[in-house]
């Protein structure tokens, strides 16, 4: 397949857990990113471009809607609601980070995506269903039953992982007993309130959203109420209001995302009576394979949206057997997840953003 540019139109689906990046000193917010050294310009990347579909009508431009910048110590003071502590900081170099017992795939990685159809990723990739299928001849054997095709190779040439700066977004909530403060990793060249809300989405999503639990903690039991969401938080937790919690969810997420996560009968909480907040209740464990994340940079849409790559690591050799070694694990697969951030006159929101891990 010849070398493309990867597309940022594919919405895709799924489901990971988070990875956590070393601390450094924290900057305050008002202050300018620190100058990251100079480094050698990485490779050159293979990649995948996208080319215009038909139409029998013409697509109608979105209208991009300009908004004024948002200070993150704004964004948080209109929350209306107690928000978790949050810093941003940066490595000396600018650089991102991978695990101490990770190291850099020089020679490149398999690129693959995730998709419900093979017509979705030729699409998106610009490719076709037959380039795909002798990318990977045992497509059908890997169909998932919940309807995803997982680590789809999307390119036959080795892909150059990407070394863009980045900033460490650090948020905690010290009044939650059972959540753990979270540093994220995120492209520098994002505004700094649209760094924020992603550290606070990871920090929400790792702790209490389909990380390394779904649901409030600590909680009681609500099961008289709704089977499906069966507890209700109590004192203790992120939040224990609902009217609170729905404040929260729009300081941080676009109205699509918010109704995906609590106002949907699939979704993680539902308000309870009296202003309480239902929720389900699942623990889930990671992928031992994984290996860490890393983003491409991101790019301006004409609706004036953010799309970008999160890039997820792992090492599929089927001689790694766990983290019980003495020499650096070497990655060598690399799967695109999406993110979308959308501007609102609040400030940056966060449209979709799947856990690494």
């Amino acid at each position: 397949m010849k070398k493309k540019l990867i597309a940022l139109s594919l919405v895709l689906a799924a489901l990971s857990a988070c990875a956590s990046a070393p601390s450094n000193t924290a900057v305050p917010t008002s202050a300018p990113m620190p100058t990251p050294t100079a480094t050698p310009t990485p490779a050159a990347t293979p990649v995948l471009t996208p080319s215009p579909q038909p139409s029998e009508e013409p697509t109608p431009v979105p209208t991009m809607v300009s908004y004024e910048p948002v200070s993150v110590d704004n964004w948080l003071a209109n929350a209306n609601c107690r928000m978790p502590d949050c810093s941003i900081s940066a490595p000396a170099d600018g650089k991102p980070r991978l695990d101490k017992m990770v190291a850099w795939p020089e020679e490149g990685v398999t690129l693959c995506c995730t998709c419900q159809t093979l017509e979705e990723a030729a699409e998106a990739f610009d490719t076709t269903v037959d380039e795909l299928k002798a990318l990977n001849p045992d497509w059908e054997e890997n169909f998932a039953r919940n309807g995803y095709f997982y680590q789809l190779k999307i390119q036959a040439e080795p892909y150059i992982l990407p070394q863009n700066d980045v900033v460490w977004v650090k948020v905690d909530a010290p009044w939650a007993e059972c959540g753990y403060k979270t540093v994220y990793e995120v492209p520098a060249s994002l505004d700094r309130q649209a760094a924020a809300a992603m550290g606070m989405a990871d920090y929400f999503q790792q702790n209490f959203c389909g990380g390394l639990h779904a649901g409030s903690l600590p909680y009681e039991s609500a099961e008289d109420v709704d089977p499906r969401f069966s507890v209700r938080a109590v004192d203790g937790a992120l939040y224990t209001k609902f009217s609170e919690f729905d404040n929260f969810l729009h300081a941080v997420y676009s109205d699509k995302r918010v109704k995906e996560i609590a106002y949907s009968e699939d979704g993680f909480y539902k308000e309870g009576p009296d202003d309480t907040i239902l929720s389900i209740d699942g623990d889930r464990g990671g992928n031992i394979a994984y290996c860490g994340y890393l983003f491409t940079e991101p790019e301006m849409q004409p609706d004036g949206s953010l799309k970008f790559w999160q890039i997820v690591l792992t090492c599929e050799d089927e001689n790694f057997h766990g983290w019980d070694v003495t020499e650096p694990v070497t990655p060598d697969t690399a799967t695109l997840r999406p993110v979308h951030l959308v501007p609102t006159e609040g400030g940056w929101r966060v449209d979709q953003l799947e856990l690494p891990n």
